[in-house]
């Protein structure tokens, strides 16, 4: 029977990572492009020949690995992002199933993670933060109290104020420090430094975990920002890829929290 369940949830996390594929595929194309599409219709479709994907081909990734990578009709190359977003997802989903079973707490997670994948892709390939997903973040932040007793740890006491006036100061600091760079920046430059996709994002990690938190998230995303900046040989001198940077920054301090209280023995 855990078999069976197991297996279930490698389908669920596998259709998700599937599903996630074609939100940023799509959101970029709707952004980008004239292109008549939406995130349900119409079918899912090979780039190249138009041809739409039988539904054999279409299971999360099986399907790649039936297909060989190629088109099964014009022979292209079918992008590895497609089966890495779908593993992604099962290792990602897998790991908060282990970790805290099924519950009201892990599915919020494993949606949070869902979103700020998204986020992570599209701004990391068009420099492109979808507003919606964005203010989601927030959203989550401001109305879970479940959440923010959960990642704004050890500042509910030092602050001594209510869940939701921590998530709210988390989000006025995070949207404010952004916003204040690149006031000044617009100042001496007479152009935005920054987009304000990053203001909303850097808000809404704040709503998540609190004000106190934005220190460590901001320092380690600002490194991993230039980490990538210097590995996906952007332009130094232009855009970069902040967002991104941002997510990887809140992931990392997110993990480092965990071990902490792991090793202190106070979660399981």
């Amino acid at each position: 029977m855990e078999l069976i369940f197991l297996f279930f949830l490698i389908t669920i996390f596998l259709s998700i990572g599937s599903f996630s594929s074609v939100v940023i595929y799509r959101l970029i194309l709707i952004e980008f492009t004239n292109t008549k599409i939406n995130l349900f219709t119409p079918r899912s479709h090979c780039p190249g020949c138009k041809k739409n994907i039988s539904l054999i081909n279409l299971i999360p990734l099986f399907g790649f690995l039936i297909q060989k990578g190629k088109c099964i009709n014009c022979k292209e190359d079918i992008s590895y992002k497609y089966p890495l977003h779908e593993a992604i997802h099962l290792v990602a989903g897998l790991s908060i199933y282990f970790l805290y079973d099924i519950n009201l707490f892990s599915i919020l997670i494993y949606i949070l993670f869902s979103i700020f994948y998204i986020l992570f892709v599209c701004d990391l390939e068009k420099f492109y933060i979808p507003l919606y997903l964005n203010l989601l973040i927030s959203i989550i932040g401001l109305s879970s109290a479940y959440c923010g007793n959960i990642f704004n740890i050890n500042t509910f006491d030092i602050l001594n104020t209510s869940q939701f006036k921590l998530s709210l100061y988390g989000f006025i600091c995070g949207y404010s420090i952004l916003w204040l760079i690149n006031f000044c920046f617009k100042l001496f430059k007479k152009q935005d430094g920054i987009g304000g996709g990053d203001f909303l994002l850097l808000g809404g990690i704040g709503s998540l975990i609190g004000p106190i938190s934005l220190a460590p998230v901001i320092f380690i995303g600002s490194l991993s920002t230039l980490l990538l900046g210097l590995i996906g040989k952007y332009d130094l001198n232009n855009e970069l890829p902040l967002g991104s940077g941002l997510i990887i920054g809140l992931l990392i301090y997110l993990l480092t929290k965990f071990f902490e209280l792991y090793l202190f023995g106070l979660v399981l």
